[in-house]
């Protein structure tokens, strides 16, 4: 329960909005096939409950974060911009503010302050996130960390580095998040293509469901939380695979070796109009994910 108390807060604190490998009038286009191009940059990092360590520098163009936990909550990594005119300690603090007791303003304050470029949530099993970056410092965040008394001590800074890095990997799947609403296909395989054409930042989380699971389950449960409850009959019977918040029109491919079975599609963001979680608002699926 510890894990779900701690993705509500995540959720009602950042309201975001999504964001695209490319631009925003290229998110409902089909990914680039690979081609003669390098491939896109790989980062293996490792998340602890001391945190993580990554490279300080990289190249323009794409890159992919291959993350696995040794930590039993998981990790929640993400990639983001400040924008002109905002420090770091500005936005930890809104960050702070928006996953504790103040979500709507408070996320609102962290859509105003960053570039969300999205990333990984990683749990039982490891899973990558292939992003688009262009050259300029960005920060490397567990969100798992918010609340920390040393959360400014375990971000990371990048410098994007002017250079071509390579193509995305081809996606065999697509799912698209909308106002309150996932499109996504019943069947799930191989990397999946996740673009955010919302109007704020959002997340798309994959968790494993117990057999029988119905949507009404997945409302009641999503109900209760979004009162400030949190029901001991959780639907789940694991933690969430899937890629953190990016900005509006922005995209990730997430790859991720999950085992088949069915899972529910969610997201644990708050709807920074009406201050509801999205999920509670509809915003959940339940998909099949074939090995």
């Amino acid at each position: 329960m510890r894990q779900l108390l701690a993705l509500a807060l995540l959720a009602s604190s950042l309201s975001i909005a999504p964001a695209a490998l490319a631009d925003p009038a290229q998110a409902s286009t089909p990914l680039p096939a690979p081609s003669s191009a390098p491939s896109a940059q790989q980062l293996d990092i490792v998340v602890d409950a001391d945190g993580f360590d990554a490279p300080s520098a990289l190249l323009a163009g794409t890159v992919t974060l291959r993350v696995r936990s040794t930590d039993p909550h998981g990790a929640w990594l993400g990639l983001v911009r400040l924008r002109p005119g905002v420090t770091l300690t500005r936005y930890l603090g809104n960050l702070e503010r928006a996953m504790g007791d103040d979500p709507v303003d408070g996320g609102t304050a962290v859509a105003r302050d960053v570039d969300m470029l999205g990333g990984v949530a990683v749990a039982d099993v490891p899973a990558a996130a292939t992003l688009a970056v262009s050259p300029g410092r960005y920060y490397l965040i567990d969100f798992k960390d918010v609340g920390l008394p040393d959360l400014a001590r375990r971000v990371r800074p990048v410098t994007v580095l002017p250079g071509h890095a390579g193509l995305p990997p081809t996606a065999t799947t697509r799912i698209t998040l909308t106002d309150g609403r996932f499109t996504a296909p019943e069947v799930f395989r191989g990397p999946v293509h996740v673009a955010n054409l919302s109007r704020q930042y959002n997340e798309a989380m994959l968790m494993p469901v117990r057999p029988g699971t119905s949507l009404a389950d997945l409302d009641k449960f999503f109900t209760e939380v979004d009162a400030g409850r949190y029901p001991n009959d959780a639907p789940f019977t694991g933690g969430p695979t899937g890629v953190v918040p990016p900005s509006p029109g922005r995209s990730v491919v997430l790859d991720a070796p999950l085992p088949a079975g069915r899972y529910a599609l969610v997201t644990w963001v708050r709807d920074l109009r009406t201050g509801r979680m999205f999920a509670a608002e509809g915003m959940r699926t339940l998909i099949t994910v074939e090995g």
